[in-house]
C-alpha cells in the first residue's frame, strides 16, 4: 500500500511539473497522462460518466468528492470510549471536524494552483465541493484517500419524495385535504409573504393566504420567522394537508429557546380559540431533555392531555440525540404524538451532527431519531424541502404527522385523536431498526391506508360478560358503525357454536340494513344462561366490507348450577342466611350459585337457646356452608336451664350448686320460680347475689325460689333475693 501510494504521488508530482512547462509536446504529453488517468478511473467506477462529459463539454466540472474516513472514525472510536453510548460530545463532534478539514488540506495541496476552485465548505462532511478541469481532477483521482467524484446532481424535490411515500395524493384524491382545519404551529414563527403561502400580505390576506392567524408568543424579535425553521414546518403540513389553515405562534426567543412558560401560554391559546379556528393539530418540533419513560409531571403534561381531550393531536418531534430507549420533552409527555423520522429514498451515506447513516433508503430510520418504546409514529424527516428551506430531522417528521391529523379530520370530523392515532398506528408501515441491540418495531404513517381503513366499525369484542347466575339475563346495546365513504352494506347477524342458546339478538335494526357513511345502526345482545358452565359462542356480523366481509366477535359468559339448602329448625328459635334466602322458625329453603359461602345465623326465643347445629353444620355458633351441593341443616333449640349466671354472655346451670361453682366476685346468681332440691355450700371467699323467682327467660320476676335442702356458709358472703328455703 506504502508503494503504491509513492507511485501515485509521483504521478501527481509530474503531472505538475509537465503543466508548469506547457510546450506544445509537454502539453501533448500532459494530455495523455490526464486522459489516461480518468479513463482508468471512469473504467474503474470511481469518478461518474456525467463528470467526464461536462468536461468533455465545457472544459470544467462542478464535482463532489467523496473522501474516506475510515482512519477518522477510528480515531474517534477512540474518544468515544466512557462517553454515553450513540450520541457524540460537542468536543468529539468539534475534533472530527478538525480531522475533515486536516485531511481535505492534505488532498488539495497537490492539485494544481489553476486546476480547481472550491465552491463550499462542508464542515461536518467528508466531502469536497470544487469546480475542477481535466488536470486537477486527474491529481484529485490519483490520491487513494479519494473513494469517489460525482457530479453535483440535480436533486428532485424531497417533499415531492416523501408525500409519495405517506401515499398523500392519494388520500387527497379522497377528500382528505384538510379543508376547514387549522394546524398551530408553535415554531420560530412563518413567513407568510413566501409564495408556499399565498405570498400574504398580513395573516388571512387575501382570502387564499394559507397562514390565517400569526400571533408572537416570546417576546417579538421583529421578524416573521428569523430562522427558516418554522415556515419548513408549516410548509410541509400544507404538503400533506394543503387546504389547512396554518396558525403561527411564535415561541422562540431571540436567544435561540422556546420556554415552557411560552410553551404553555401557546397551547392554552389554542385550547381557547380551538373552535374558532376548527384546530385539529398542534405541532411542536422542539424540545431538550433526555426521558426514558413517559413523563406526566412535566409542566406541559396536562395541558396536552386536554388538547387531546378536545379533539386536538400534538404532533411533537422525538429529538434528534440519537438517543436509545429515551425521548425529549415534551415529546415523553403521556397524550403525546411522538414523531421520530425515516428516510423517504436512497440518498446515498449521510453524515449528521451525532451520527452517519452509511446506507440510506425510504423508511430506514435516521440515526439521529430518538427511539424508544413509547415513540407513537415515524414519517420522513430527512432533508426534507418546504417553503424554500431545507432541514432534516424529527423537526420535519412531526409536521407529516400534524398534516396528516388535519387531512383525516377534514374527511371525518367526528374522529377522536385517539381515533386517529389508533388508526395511524395500525394501518401504517411496520418499520425495524436496531440501536445497540435493542430492536425497535414502529409504523410508519400512510395516510392512504389510514383512509381506506375498514368501512364497518364492529363492536368492540371480545364480549366477556363474566359471570351471571343461572336463570338470569343480561343485556348489552352493541353499536355497528360505517367510517367509509360508501354505504355498508350488512347480512343477517349469526350466532354459532354448541352454546349459542345461551345468547340471543333482539331490537335487531342492523341486519339486512345499508348503512350510511359515518352513520350506525345497533342491537341487543342478551347473555341468558339457562344451565352451569362456561360459554363461548361466535357473533358474525357479514357485509360488503371488502376488507372486514365476515366480521367475527366472540362472545363468553360463565353461570354455574345452584343448590338448594334446606334448615329445619325445632323447638323455640329462628334461623337467617346471609346471602338472603333462609329466615324460618320451621323447615324452608333456599338456592344458592354453586360455591356460595352461606352463613347461617340462630336466633333463640327468648326463653331458649341453640343446644347444637346438625347435618351440614356444628357446633352452636354461627355456621358457614359452602354450596357445592344440596344441603341439609338442622338446628335445636331448647328452654334455657334453670339457673343463669348474669353476665355476657350468660352461663346456663342445672343446679344451684354448679352456679356458685362458676360464679366470679360480684356476680349474680339467677333462678326461675321453681323448687330446687339441694343443700348449698358456699365456701368460696367470693361474695355472690343468689335472686330468685325469674321468668322462663330471666327477664321479670315472677314469683319466689324454693330451696328444699340446708344453706351453709363458711366463707366469703352471700345476699338472698327472691328465694325460701324449706
Amino acid at each position: 500500500m506504502t508503494r503504491l501510494l509513492i507511485c501515485k504521488i509521483h504521478l501527481a508530482a509530474l503531472l505538475l511539473v509537465l503543466m508548469a512547462g506547457r510546450g506544445n509536446a509537454v502539453a501533448a504529453t500532459t494530455d495523455l497522462f490526464v486522459n489516461q488517468a480518468i479513463a482508468r478511473y471512469l473504467a474503474a467506477g470511481r469518478v461518474a460518466p456525467a463528470v467526464k462529459e461536462n468536461l468533455d463539454r465545457d472544459g470544467l466540472a462542478e464535482v463532489l468528492a467523496v473522501l474516506a474516513d475510515d482512519d477518522m472514525e477510528s480515531q474517534v472510536a477512540l474518544l468515544r470510549q466512557g462517553q454515553r453510548p450513540g450520541v457524540d460530545s460537542a468536543e468529539l463532534v468539534s475534533e472530527k471536524a478538525r480531522l475533515y478539514k486536516v485531511k481535505k488540506r492534505s488532498i488539495l495541496a497537490p492539485l494544481p494552483m489553476d486546476g480547481y476552485e472550491q465552491l463550499q465548505e462542508f464542515e461536518h462532511a467528508p466531502v469536497l465541493h470544487l469546480r475542477v478541469n481535466a488536470a486537477g481532477l486527474a491529481v484529485l483521482l490519483e490520491n487513494p484517500e479519494v473513494v469517489a467524484v460525482s457530479e453535483n446532481r440535480a436533486h428532485r424535490h424531497h417533499l415531492s419524495q416523501s408525500l409519495p411515500l405517506i401515499r398523500a395524493a392519494q388520500a387527497q384524491a379522497m377528500g382528505a385535504t384538510g379543508a376547514g382545519t387549522a394546524v398551530a404551529v408553535l415554531d420560530t414563527g412563518v413567513d407568510y409573504t413566501r409564495s408556499a403561502f399565498g405570498g400574504c400580505s398580513a395573516p388571512g390576506v387575501p382570502s387564499s393566504c394559507k397562514v390565517i392567524y400569526a400571533q408572537d408568543i416570546a417576546p417579538s424579535d421583529g421578524q416573521l420567522d428569523g430562522n427558516g425553521h418554522g415556515s419548513n414546518v408549516a410548509g410541509i403540513i400544507l404538503g400533506v394537508a394543503p387546504e389547512t389553515g396554518i396558525i403561527a405562534l411564535d415561541v422562540f426567543r431571540t436567544d435561540g429557546y422556546a420556554y415552557t412558560s411560552d410553551l404553555l401560554s401557546a397551547l392554552n391559546w389554542a385550547l381557547s380559540n380551538r373552535a374558532t379556528y376548527n384546530i385539529a393539530a398542534v405541532n411542536m418540533s422542539l424540545g431538550g431533555g433526555s426521558y426514558s419513560a413517559v413523563c406526566s409531571s412535566d409542566p406541559l403534561a396536562s395541558i396536552v392531555n386536554n388538547l387531546r381531550n378536545a379533539g386536538v393531536a400534538s404532533a411533537i418531534s422525538s429529538g434528534n440525540e440519537a438517543y436509545n430507549g429515551s425521548m425529549a420533552s415534551p415529546a415523553c409527555v403521556p397524550a403525546a404524538v411522538s414523531v421520530g423520522a425515516v428516510y423517504d429514498s436512497n440518498m446515498g451515506s449521510i453524515s449528521w451532527a451525532g451520527c452517519t447513516d452509511a446506507t440510506t433508503a425510504a423508511d430506514k430510520v435516521t440515526c439521529f431519531t430518538n427511539m424508544a418504546d413509547f415513540l407513537t409514529i415515524l414519517a420522513p424527516g430527512a432533508l426534507i424541502n418546504a417553503a424554500g428551506y431545507t432541514y432534516g430531522g424529527t423537526s420535519q417528521a412531526a409536521p407529516h404527522i400534524a398534516g396528516v391529523v388535519a387531512a383525516m379530520k377534514s374527511a371525518h370530523p367526528s374522529l377522536t385523536v385517539n381515533d386517529l392515532v389508533s388508526r395511524l398506528t395500525s394501518t401504517g408501515q411496520s418499520v425495524s431498526t436496531k440501536r445497540l441491540g435493542t430492536t425497535y418495531v414502529k409504523p410508519r404513517v400512510n395516510l392512504e391506508a389510514a383512509m381506506q381503513y375498514p368501512r364497518i366499525v364492529m363492536p368492540a369484542g371480545p364480549q366477556d360478560y363474566g359471570y351471571h347466575p343461572q336463570g338470569s339475563s343480561t343485556i348489552r346495546t352493541l353499536t355497528i358503525g360505517n367510517n367509509g365513504t360508501t354505504d355498508l352494506q350488512l347480512g343477517t347477524l349469526n350466532l354459532s357454536g354448541t352454546d349459542a342458546d345461551q345468547f340471543l339478538i333482539q331490537n335487531d335494526s342492523c341486519s339486512g340494513r345499508a348503512v350510511a357513511p359515518i352513520a350506525t345502526c345497533t342491537f341487543d345482545l342478551v347473555f341468558q344462561p339457562s344451565r352451569g358452565g362456561d360459554f363461548l359462542v361466535s357473533l358474525s356480523i357479514p357485509s360488503n366490507d371488502p376488507d372486514l366481509p365476515q366480521g367475527m366477535i366472540s362472545l363468553s359468559g360463565s353461570s354455574l348450577a345452584r343448590y338448594q339448602l334446606t334448615v329445619s329448625p325445632s323447638g323455640n328459635g329462628t334461623v337467617t342466611s346471609q346471602p338472603d334466602g333462609i329466615a324460618c322458625g320451621a323447615s324452608c329453603s333456599a338456592q344458592f350459585v354453586m360455591g356460595t359461602v352461606v352463613t347461617l345465623t340462630a336466633l333463640p326465643a327468648a326463653d331458649s337457646i341453640l343446644s347444637g347445629w346438625g347435618g351440614a353444620c356444628s357446633g352452636s355458633g354461627p355456621c358457614q356452608v359452602n354450596m357445592n351441593g344440596p344441603l341439609t341443616v338442622s338446628a335445636a333449640f331448647t328452654t334455657k336451664p334453670p339457673v343463669a349466671l348474669s353476665g355476657a354472655p350468660e352461663n346456663y346451670f342445672t343446679s344451684l350448686s354448679d352456679a356458685y361453682a362458676a360464679a366470679p366476685d360480684g356476680s349474680t346468681i339467677q333462678a326461675k320460680a321453681a323448687t330446687f332440691t339441694e343443700s348449698l355450700l358456699l365456701q368460696r371467699n367470693v361474695a355472690v347475689t343468689l335472686a330468685g323467682g325469674y321468668d322462663s327467660a330471666y327477664g321479670a320476676v315472677v314469683g319466689m325460689t324454693v330451696v328444699n335442702g340446708d344453706l351453709t356458709i363458711s366463707a366469703g358472703s352471700v345476699t338472698v333475693q327472691g328465694l325460701t328455703l324449706q
